[in-house]
């Protein structure tokens, strides 16, 4: 899937990275939006940003272009903006844009807002929710973290993980028996193969085996787990190679 940025903000644009590569797209980046439309039948996305802080008379003429071509549903258009006057919004809706986003996606909730936007027009699967994997003995994952009240060290395996969060056998089931549901875990840490990664999670079940929901990740944290995780074929197949015998 691609998506197109057209935006001058260079944080913005690192934030639109930050958001939408896990999901799965292809992010190309415009600063200038004449380049942008030259290029706009030759790209084909799923998906346009364009900044009205940027660039307040441009992003109508795309939208009107696109428009033409390309239906709501084909290709979402989503328009970044603090604020717009009434007779703004009204001339973005009529031109065919798709939704309104603040500018700000520092915000989770214009994040998740973002990402139901696009998922009401083209009901795309969020790869980091969806995507799981259950660790065999081969795999380079070990969650270790600190008990919030006692300050004792847990260790344990992980029977399943995710983007966003794991399933989490604890080696001494006694030591994590009082944790409750919806408690805060403030450290923890997360080794996805060669790399660390520290991160918050809380409690969402606790019958022995514990349900882990990661609230948040280091920077890049949680790029490491999805790229570890979806690569998980191209690890069993250089297994595979290394142990076969070459015949004689």
């Amino acid at each position: 899937m691609k998506a197109l940025v057209i935006a001058r903000n260079d944080a913005l644009k690192n934030l639109l990275a930050y958001h939408l590569k896990p999901l799965g797209f292809e992010v190309t980046y415009f600063s200038d939006p004449v380049k942008a439309l030259e290029e706009l039948e030759r790209l084909e996305p799923e998906m346009i940003l364009a900044s009205a802080v940027d660039f307040p008379r441009h992003w109508k003429t795309l939208a009107r272009v696109l428009r033409e071509k390309r239906s709501k549903e084909e290709c979402v258009f989503v328009l970044l903006a603090g604020s717009l006057p009434f007779e703004e919004a009204a001339k973005a809706t009529h031109l065919g844009v798709n939704g309104i986003v603040g500018a700000d996606l520092s915000d989770r909730q214009q994040v998740r807002q973002l990402a139901q936007l696009y998922r009401r027009y083209r009901s795309v699967k969020d790869q980091r929710r969806f995507q799981r994997l259950v660790p065999t003995a081969e795999e380079r994952l070990q969650l270790v973290f600190v008990h919030p009240r006692s300050s004792v060290i847990i260790t344990g395996s992980l029977s399943e993980i995710s983007i966003q969060g794991a399933g989490f056998k604890p080696a001494e089931p006694e030591s994590t028996a009082d944790l409750r549901r919806g408690e805060e875990i403030p450290l923890a840490t997360l080794r996805v193969g060669e790399d660390l990664v520290t991160l918050v999670c809380q409690v969402s079940r606790n019958r022995g085996e514990l349900g882990l929901q990661f609230s948040s990740f280091e920077p890049g944290g949680h790029h490491k787990l999805f790229r570890y995780i979806r690569s998980r074929s191209k690890r069993e197949l250089q297994q595979a190679m290394a142990r076969a015998v070459p015949e004689s």
